[in-house]
Order: structure tokens, then sequence, then C-alpha cells
């Protein structure tokens, strides 16, 4: 019975060890060296000897999202720790971070990617968030450089165009940290490197129809869109682009109307709020990243009667984008091209399918195509006036594209202008004709002068076909 109560005991006495320990254990791999879920941000923080609350007060008047650590869990999730020195008086909440994996020498030949990010813990200033979708190297040794990270749009702190709304708002980071292990804990090293500030100064698209098709006739038509992004770099003046990287998303919409549209009424004339009017949304594509060339070119081969090739370089200066457009029948709002012109540069980036119903009697219409969202650029490859050739990160606000086509480019409407203009030209000159007979009819002097006019142009054409054959007759 005691040897029982002995061996009872001593179970119970190894079961608190294990405990202890196993709590030591979680303790010491929590803050800087390892992330968890279950512990807050503040003590995780803390368990850094070097980190110091103080360094971290509370500012109204600063609206922006720093990033002041990393973290890896056990099952290779990654962390990021912020602190927003406004939280007291507006809380503000990160949305994503631009990420680059893989040693970079002070920024360069980084491929930055968009990640969302999901708020785990908050404690006053500073949150904690998981990088969504990531996973970080399993090798010895990781590099993880953090070009930016964004926050919410804020109408109350944040100004924005209607025309194109900005979602996300960029902040600088610049942070290459150096992830490895030692003793089994993860240790944690950090470099900066520099970045490149980028303004979205327009964002939209041009409209590519097709010629003509049976279905016009029954209120169906197909078109393509060409979107594109207008930008301009404050500290430089560009020579000349080599490629760029540029993150977007997209989403498949089904407009319908059932209402009536009045003659001169578009669906862009139909309040959003309208009972009549409903939307559907499907395949949403969220973050793809894509890469644009200095010698990638944009076309569209249109279908039907009349049709035509539009194309032109994916990146362009943006005078030279809107001449380019106009040289091809496409007519740009006087808003949307002063926006275009106060760019630097224009990258035409993507193209999708759209197709439009409006039935013959009016009643309703039905709209379906692809909506894109949170365009931003992330990587810039270009040389400057000085003949100095940088490839950066980049920091972007997120917008969104017009809803309106800045641009049209139609074939079939070209064709009918250019018809009826060649028929009030002809329909003209018959009408003068006419007229000078009748002058003719009615006044003599006038009749003899421009007789002996229409002699005179008749005797100055012939004259060296009578030459000419008077020289065969001497032969």
């Amino acid at each position: 019975m005691k040897s029982k109560i002995l061996k009872f005991s001593s179970i119970i006495v190894l079961s608190i060890i294990l405990i202890v320990i196993w709590l030591f254990t979680s303790f010491q791999a929590s803050p800087v060296y390892a992330a968890t879920d279950s512990s807050t941000v503040l003590s995780e923080l803390r368990a850094d000897p070097n980190f110091d609350e103080a360094d971290y007060p509370d500012n109204p008047q600063d609206y922006s999202l720093q990033v002041i650590q990393i973290g890896e869990d056990e099952d290779n999730e990654l962390y990021i720790y912020t602190y927003q020195p406004a939280h007291d008086s507006i809380d503000l909440k990160g949305t994503k971070i631009s990420i680059s994996c893989g040693y970079s020498v002070n920024g360069s030949g980084l491929t930055p990617s968009l990640y969302d990010l999901e708020l785990v813990s908050t404690s006053g200033v500073f949150d904690k968030y998981h990088v969504k979708g990531f996973t970080p190297s399993k090798d010895g040794d990781r590099y993880y450089n953090i070009v930016s990270i964004y926050r919410e749009f804020n109408s109350v702190i944040d100004e924005s165009d209607d025309e194109f709304p900005t979602t996300d708002i960029a902040y600088p980071v610049g942070q290459q940290w150096y992830a490895h292990d030692i003793n089994d804990t993860k240790v944690y090293e950090m470099n900066t490197f520099n970045t490149l500030e980028v303004d979205t100064v327009y964002n939209g698209r041009v409209t590519l129809k097709n010629g003509f098709q049976i279905g016009d006739i029954f209120g169906l038509a197909g078109m393509c869109d060409a979107w594109f992004f207008c930008f301009d770099v404050e500290d430089y003046v560009i020579s000349h682009i080599y490629d760029a990287d540029l993150n977007y998303s997209i989403r498949h919409v089904i407009q319908q109307y059932f209402g009536t549209l009045a003659p001169w009424e578009t669906p862009d004339d139909i309040a959003p709020d309208d009972e009549d009017l409903k939307y559907s949304h499907s395949n949403v594509r969220e973050n793809l990243k894509l890469t644009l060339s200095d010698e990638d070119t944009m076309s569209f081969s249109g279908s039907g009667l009349g049709a035509r090739t539009y194309s032109w370089n994916r990146i362009l200066p943006a005078e030279e984008f809107i001449a380019t457009v106009e040289d091809q029948g496409g007519e740009f709002s006087e808003t949307d091209k002063l926006k275009i012109e106060s760019s630097q540069y224009v990258f035409s980036f993507l193209e999708t399918s759209r197709s439009e119903f409006f039935p013959p009697s009016n009643v309703g219409f039905t709209l379906e195509y692809e909506e894109v969202y949170d365009v931003g650029l992330l990587r810039l490859h270009f040389m400057d006036v000085n003949q100095k050739v940088y490839d950066l990160g980049v920091v972007n606000n997120l917008t969104t594209p017009d809803s309106e086509a800045s641009a049209t480019l139609d074939p079939v409407r070209d064709a009918l202008e250019d018809f009826f203009d060649k028929f009030v030209k002809v329909i003209g000159i018959i009408v003068l004709i006419i007229l000078l007979v009748v002058c003719l009819n009615f006044i003599g002097p006038i009749s003899t002068i421009f007789s002996y006019l229409f002699k005179g142009l008749v005797f100055v054409v012939t004259l060296p076909f009578k030459l000419i054959k008077s020289l065969f007759k001497r032969k």
C-alpha cells in the first residue's frame, strides 16, 4: 500500500514538473522570439529586453501605422507588430502589407506581393496582425523585406476623389528582417532600405468597341475595357521605365435595371439606391500581381463589320498615351484629359470583356462586366534624367478606377461620322452647282463671263493633248 502511495505521488510530482517546464518554454518563445495567438501583443513585446514602452507614446495627430517587430510561430505563420500613435483618438486598422522574401542588398531586386492582415491582438497603441496567405520559408536563414504597410481609408482624416476613390492608405516601412534559429529560439535582426513613394494621379479605362454585329439590332453589344493607371513620382524625373509590378483585385458583376429609361438617360443617371437597380457579384480574385515591361503592347482586335484593331505600348508617358488614343479615334473628356496630363506615366495594365443589353422597348437594361479595384504600384525599375538606374519597392495608396469610361473607341460610330461628313460635303457641292446654274440662266453678263472662263479652262486642259497629237501627225 505504501509503495502504491509513493508511486502515485511520484507521478503527480513528475506531472507538475512537466507542466512547469511547458509553461516556462511557452513564455520564453512567445514575444519577440515566437508569436502565438493566445498571448497578448503587449506581453509579447515586453518579453524583449530591448523593448521600452515609453518609446511609443500616444499622439492624436499622427495617423500613421508603423511596423516595430515581426514574429513567426511554430506553425510557420508570420505576424506583424505595429505601433499606431493615434489609437486613443481614432482607431486605424491595418489592411495589407507588401513583402518580398529573400536576401536583398539595400532594397534592390525585390519582388513584393500584397498580403491581407488580420488583427489578432490589440493593446493601446500596439497591434498584432497575422499575415494571411503568407508561408515563411523553412530554411535556416529567412529574409523578409517589408516595403510598405496599409491601413483602411478613413473619411474623417483622408482625402479621396469620388471618381476614383482611395481604398487603402500606404505607409513606408523599408525594413529587411533576418530570422534564424539559435538553441531552439527564434531570433530576429533588422536593417533598413530605401523605398519609392508614388502618387496615383488617375485610374480609369478606355472602352474599345466591336464593329457592326447582328446583335446590335436587338440592343446587345460586346466590347473591351482597357484599364490604365496614371502616376507621378515627385522625387524623380523619369526618362525611361524598364519594368514594374502592379497589384489589383477583380470581380465579375451583373448589373440589372428593371425600370424604364427615358430616351436621354444612361445607366450612369440611375441613382445607386434605386430599388429597380440590382447588382450581383461573383468570381472575386484579390491581390493579383502582374509585371509590365517596356516591350509589352496592349492590343484588341474587334469583330463584326468594319471592326478595327487597336494597340499601343503598355508603358507610355502621359502625353504620348493621350495622343495615341486620340489618333486611333478616342476622345477624352476635358476633365479626364487634364488629370492624365498631370501625371508622368501611364500603365495600360489589363483588358476585360464587357457586354450591354438595352432592349428596343427602352424598358430596363443588363450590364455584365469585370470590376477592377485596389489598384496599386508595388515596384518600379526606371532610369532618371541623369542616366541613373533604380529598382525600388514602391509605397502607393490603393485606388479604384473611375466607373465611367474616360474615352470610347467605336469603329461603327467613326464610320457613320465619316459617311455623314462626306455625304454633307457632296450635298453641299450639288447645291452650289444648282445655284450656279440658276444664276447663269438669269444673269446674262455673268453667264457670258462664266462661258468664256469655262472655254478658257477647257483650252488650258486640252492644250497639252493637242500639242502631242500634232507631233504624232508630223511623224
